[in-house]
């Protein structure tokens, strides 16, 4: 058979293009360039190529990291750059992830890949091979089992979800195997001849991913007529194989040189020097159109494509101002064009507004297109119109550009003000070239600003800003509470208030405990803080260590003595820190009720050491959302984060959905009340706005794991600082 791979190569180039490179072959090599290439294998025929393509390409998470932690990651294949990966020289990892991560499915695989590498100068080319993760299933039956079963169904699955396989089900059944188990059941049941109900079961033990498991059920006739009791399933394992071949690469990247081709191109009449726009691909270009009324006087048309012009028209385009030159390198499967557009062509424009769509197909039909704007002005600046989504615009302080139009021009500022106010603030102004930055503090959240260019006598037309929200927690000084009619537990939310946070009492509530109260014995203000106990929940012998705990989120089950929770809600600002109040009275770490093989023995080794509380915040974008395995009809099962304690699965700082964190531990409190903490909060990522906040506080450092001691944390008043 063969195999299925889905390689999203990116391109080396422009690394050595230049203004003054026109007219020769380009190199086509950086310097610590990494080259990545991610391969699938896939065990099933597919229905459609672009669909799957378009599937695995999106989903698809690659994480680089060094001794030193992360330092890249991708969300998605179409985010990585097509220029290639700048590193500098070491060693690194590669990881890949990709596909729906779900416990029991005919449709969702999930797949998994790691590389190890070294970065020297020049550039690397690395595969990074994913295969599948799952355990597969299926099942076969013979002609003579047919003859003397009906209505068969076999289920397959573990603790977390099973499937059915009715009838003569040919499908394959792909398993996420939970840390708990490492075996699946299966339980096969009918109807023999004579009527009755026939059922067997069995297990097949210590399951492998990328492993597929054939359950062949069989049947033997003997002379006493024993029907059903010869009814048996074999089990056939093999290694997943994989039927198809498809290619995934990066569509063309579409690029101005010293300019936003986004923002376009902006002048005054006669004054233009040339701008150049360069396309980079991961094979051969096999066309690439320029769209413009602006053409016609030249060539009698709208649209011409530079791979496929002849030589008059060439001509008669680079007369005119515009012309191109293009090199592919065969051996790296690489290419570059780069278009000039002239001073000769435009500073023939006449004043108006103008747009250029450029449109670049490579070989393997990957396809950009960019609008550029041409904008010919007697104005001598502008301002550059800053998106109401713009990550650069935070609660205090945001990011403002401007644009000179006349060359002759080299001082220019940004100026700013609340909208509809008297006076203008110069703000400290960057330039680069025509292009204008500037940050500007000290802003009030939520608020709109005008914001305009100043330059040689001329005040350019004004744009807004509005500054992001400095939103803050529901039920912050933890005032409000009541308990569940359903299941007794304290609920930290007022009747007819919505439900923002929540804790473990609804599992410990079963064993007649509450881990989490609302106390006045130590409280900054209002008549409660939130205390947070933890200690053994147990009921008549049966129970485990809980740690006093509350989060922003909602407790969605309890499985066993485990519980699945749901982390995160809606937040659509970035606050800079988070401070409140807190005291903590450390108990002596004596319990350790984990069951997780791997942190057993790490958890034993912090026996007899002082308890630590912990309180950490974490800022998520709208991405990579979490299911949790198994919910309460009725409730959210799609979450910012998912917590499952049982299978082990619990909070990682380092997901691509997170943008922001910041953490703090305490010792013993050395106050006669409580004190006052503030945890800045680290952002990984400045390019993107906040969608989710999840905050969490325990009584217990090691509490995920089962394991503290008998302590107590009281919190109050917590405060979002922007």
């Amino acid at each position: 058979m063969k195999k299925l791979y889905i390689a999203s190569t990116v391109a080396v180039g422009l690394a050595l293009m230049t203004a003054c490179s026109d007219n020769h072959e380009y190199a086509l090599e950086g310097e610590g360039n990494l080259v990545l290439t991610t391969s699938f294998s896939n065990d099933v025929k597919i229905a459609s190529r672009a669909s799957l393509e378009e599937e695995l390409s999106e989903s698809t998470i690659i994480w680089i990291s060094s001794t030193k932690g992360l330092v890249r990651k991708y969300e998605g294949l179409q985010n990585l750059p097509a220029e290639g990966i700048k590193l500098l020289g070491g060693n690194y990892v590669a990881e890949a992830w990709a596909g729906d991560s779900l416990s029991a499915s005919f449709d969702a695989k999930y797949y998994k890949g790691r590389a190890p590498f070294t970065i020297t100068s020049g550039t690397t080319r690395v595969e990074l091979p994913c295969r599948i993760a799952n355990v597969v299933a299926s099942v076969k039956y013979t002609n003579d089992v047919k003859e003397v079963l009906t209505d068969y169904t076999l289920t397959i699955g573990h603790d977390r979800g099973s499937l059915e396989f009715i009838g003569d089900d040919e499908r394959k059944g792909y398993f996420m195997m939970p840390s708990t188990s490492k075996d699946l059941t299966w339980t096969l049941s009918g109807k023999l001849a004579d009527g009755s109900t026939f059922s067997k079961n069995g297990v097949i033990e210590n399951v492998q991913p990328t492993t597929e498991y054939i359950l062949h059920v069989t049947y033997t006739p003997t002379s006493n007529n024993e029907g059903g009791a010869f009814i048996n399933i074999v089990i056939d394992e093999t290694t997943v194989d994989s039927e198809d071949e498809i290619l995934i690469s990066v569509a063309p990247d579409i690029v101005g040189t010293t300019f936003d081709i986004n923002k376009g191109i902006a002048g005054q009449p006669g004054l233009f020097e040339k701008k150049s726009v360069y396309i980079t691909a991961s094979s051969a270009l096999k066309s690439v159109v320029l769209e413009t009324s602006l053409l016609a006087n030249i060539i009698g048309g709208n649209d011409v494509d530079l791979m496929a012009t002849d030589e008059s028209i060439k001509n008669t385009l680079s007369a005119a101002g515009i012309e191109w030159f293009y090199s592919y390198n065969d051996v790296e499967d690489v290419s570059n064009l780069k278009i000039n557009f002239n001073e000769e062509w435009l500073n023939t424009i006449p004043v108006g507004e103008y747009l250029v769509n450029i449109s670049a197909t490579d070989n393997q039909n990957k396809k950009s297109t960019v609008a550029m704007p041409i904008t010919i002005t007697n104005a001598k600046a502008e301002v550059i119109e800053v998106s109401s989504n713009a990550a650069t615009t935070w609660a205090t302080q945001a990011t403002i550009y401007g644009r000179i139009l006349d060359s002759t021009i080299t001082e220019a500022n940004l100026e700013y003000r609340k909208a509809g106010g008297s006076n203008w603030t110069s703000a400290t102004t960057t330039i680069d070239g025509e292009n204008l930055s500037a940050i500007i503090t000290g802003l009030t959240p939520g608020t709109t600003y005008e914001y305009r260019v100043v330059c040689a006598d001329f005040e350019s037309p004004a744009k807004t800003i509005t500054t992001e929200s400095a939103l803050q927690l529901s039920n912050a000084g933890f005032e409000g509470w009541q308990e569940s009619s359903g299941s007794s537990a304290t609920l930290i939310y007022a009747a007819g208030d919505a439900l923002f946070w929540d804790s473990g009492n609804h599992g410990s509530a079963s064993l007649k405990k509450q881990v989490t109260t609302p106390d006045g014995t130590y409280k900054h203000s209002g008549n409660y803080s939130a205390l947070l106990s933890s200690q053994k929940v147990a009921f008549l012998g049966i129970g485990k260590f809980a740690a006093g705990n509350i989060f922003i989120g909602q407790y969605l089950k309890t499985d066993g003595t485990d519980g699945i929770l749901g982390w995160g809600r809606p937040f659509a600002s970035r606050p800079k820190a988070l401070k409140g109040y807190v005291r903590y009275e450390p108990g002596t770490i004596s319990y350790n009720d984990c069951s997780i093989s791997d942190k057993k023995a790490e958890m034993e080794a912090h026996m007899g050491e002082p308890d630590q509380g912990t309180i950490y915040i974490i800022i998520l974008d709208d991405t990579n959302k979490m299911t949790a395995s198994s919910v309460d009809t009725g409730k959210e099962s799609t979450w910012p984060i998912v917590v499952e304690t049982k299978k082990g699965q619990l909070v990682d700082v380092n997901r691509s959905n997170v943008i922001g964190y910041g953490q703090l531990f305490f010792d013993a409190t050395q106050s006669d009340g409580m004190i006052e903490f503030e945890i800045p909060i680290e952002y990984f990522r400045t390019d993107v706005k906040a969608a989710n906040i999840a905050i969490t506080c325990s009584a217990s450092r090691y509490g995920d794991y089962f394991c503290g001691g008998d302590s107590k944390m009281w919190i109050d008043d917590f405060e979002l600082v922007y």
